[in-house]
């Protein structure tokens, strides 16, 4: 696969993005955008009993810092070990508890960074806590990014400069899961999805990319520092990082913010958007996406534009049905129906469910949907993205391009989130010389994508990775959607046990409630066999009613 150029990444974004934000898709990379091409050690964590439990183990081994951000942090969120059902927690497998233990010696430099707007802040409350237990604030410092309506979306812990853990999901019990994803599990409270397993992507680094991190929580710490005033927002908090040569292929850290966080960013940049642009241009075989939201306007462009241009690539997108926040149930669906990719022939669009056997009730099988909430975009297992940005406009820079009415587009204009996020590419982008079907691939990057790929294909399909390693003759679009309607019929076979779903993928359904979206995929509910655990009112459906929680 061909190196995209700069020029050819322009004139994609000029033709898909609105005119006001053209200029960010030009704007030269930031001194966070770039890193040598040196070896990194990306491990993946998959769902976030795994990711906790070594996060938890290199937190209790830091000795000279640990840099957290965070969207939330509950005081009292827990890292179960996947042996454990107990629903209440002992103390050390608390991620608080764990900071207070080490700051109550002679610990590690710890800094939290949080987001504190009117409509999310657990700042004050995480304060409270580690007052109560005798931490002085000079001991565990916390800041909150107070900017509404935008907000710090990032979620990093950093360990001694040496290890970084980026993580898929904020500190908050209704967040976490283990692979076994059961359809109801006491250690998920109801409160913020509901009770439903959650599966999500997270990331241990090591290597230069650290480093880049650490510089981008500096910056953002600075310009959060509120004794400073308004000038702490606009300094060059990390003027003293000489940048790096941008690399012909490898692992690089990319990150966006509003206006005034980043230094080195330009304003109105958005990095990822760029990079996705990019990704999606450079396709051949297939794209692979599964993502808590698809909203973002020009990334659906993208992705018709490349079919278009691709007569053989396959798009494979895992999606919610039912949003954390409402709204996106519309302007998903309007996405994926007005750029016809519900119908198109090579794209394959599908959902993630749970089944059981209940445990009180003989020859009845529970079912729930997951809730997706990674963030993970492969390209021909060359090229991937995992992070923090969702594909929707307040990730991709502008929150008032997913609004169709002209005040919301008017009032979100330019509203975006502190993102970070790591690219992984495994073309040599220097070698210009190479046909476009004869790619010349780092075997370092792209046995780590395929790595990746393989192990979310095998917990959604549930199928060897030995037979996932190489394409079929009919393609991997075939291999899903055979999977998906062998689950159907499994779940609407009379008299069959129905909790031996094999993996958890089904057909995606534009419906609104979740019984609903199982009858549309001709699976009927009835109460002597089929348990529904996730079944939301119309106001649960339509209001986001969690977000009161958050509010107060």
């Amino acid at each position: 696969m061909s190196h995209v150029s700069d020029a050819t990444l322009n004139e994609a974004a000029a033709t898909l993005l609105p005119t006001r934000t053209r200029e960010a898709a030009e704007s030269p990379p930031s001194r966070l955008h770039r890193g040598a091409h040196l070896e990194h050690r990306v491990e993946w964590l998959i769902d976030n009993a795994e990711a906790y439990g070594l996060l938890l183990e290199s937190l209790r081994g830091a000795r000279r810092s640990i840099h957290i951000a965070q969207l939330a942090f509950d005081a009292d969120c827990a890292a179960y070990s996947g042996s454990s059902s107990a629903a209440v927690p002992s103390r050390d497998a608390v991620i608080a508890e764990a900071l207070v233990d080490l700051a109550a010696g002679h610990g590690p430099e710890i800094q939290i960074l949080l987001n504190a707007t009117w409509i999310l802040n657990t700042a004050r409350p995480l304060r409270k806590f580690f007052s109560r237990q005798g931490i002085p604030p000079e001991k565990i410092e916390v800041r909150g990014m107070s900017r509404f309506p935008h907000f710090m979306h990032a979620k990093l812990v950093l360990i001694d400069g040496r290890e970084a853990f980026l993580l898929g999901s904020p500190f908050v019990n209704s967040y976490w899961d283990d692979g076994e994803h059961m359809p109801f599990d006491a250690r998920r409270p109801l409160r913020e999805l509901g009770g439903r397993p959650l599966h999500d992507v997270s990331m241990r680094l090591r290597g230069p990319a650290v480093r880049d991190l650490e510089v981008m929580f500096a910056e953002v710490w600075e310009s959060c520092d509120e004794s400073q005033g308004r000038g702490a927002r606009t300094g060059d908090a990390g003027a003293h990082m000489k940048p790096r040569p941008v690399p012909a292929a490898g692992t690089r850290i990319v990150c966006d913010a509003p206006d005034g966080v980043l230094p080195g960013v330009p304003d109105r940049a958005m990095h990822m958007l760029a990079e996705l642009l990019a990704g999606i241009a450079g396709a051949r075989d297939f794209i692979y996406i599964e993502h808590q939201y698809l909203t973002s306007r020009p990334i659906a462009a993208a992705l018709v534009n490349a079919l278009r241009l691709v007569p053989k690539l396959e798009i494979i997108i895992v999606l919610n049905q039912n949003p954390d926040l409402t709204a996106y149930r519309a302007w998903q669906n309007a996405q994926l129906t007005e750029r016809a990719l519900l119908t198109h022939p090579r794209v394959g669009v599908f959902s993630l469910w749970s089944t059981d056997a209940h445990p009180e009730r003989e020859g009845v099988t529970r079912i729930n949907q997951l809730f997706i909430h990674s963030k993970v975009m492969i390209v021909d297992d060359e090229w991937a993205a995992v992070g923090t940005s969702n594909l929707d406009g307040v990730s991709m820079g502008d929150y008032g391009d997913d609004f169709s009415g002209a005040l919301g587009r008017r009032v979100f204009r330019g509203v975006r989130n502190v993102e970070v996020n790591v690219v992984i590419d495994a073309r040599d982008a220097h070698d210009v010389s190479r046909p476009r079907h004869a790619p010349v691939l780092h075997e370092h990057e792209a046995t780590t994508i395929a790595e990746l790929r393989e192990r979310l294909w095998h917990e959604h399909l549930g199928a060897a990775r030995s037979t996932l390693r190489r394409r079929p003759e009919g393609g991997w679009l075939a291999v899903w959607r055979a999977a998906a309607a062998e689950n159907v019929r499994t779940l609407s076979a009379s008299g069959a046990d129905r909790s031996r779903m094999v993996g958890r993928v089904l057909p995606y359904s534009t419906r609104a409630f979740p019984s609903e979206q199982l009858r549309d995929m001709g699976i009927r509910l009835t109460a002597s066999a089929l348990e529904l655990c996730y079944n939301p009112t119309w106001f649960g459906v339509h209001a986001s009613p969690h977000w009161i929680r958050n509010i107060f």
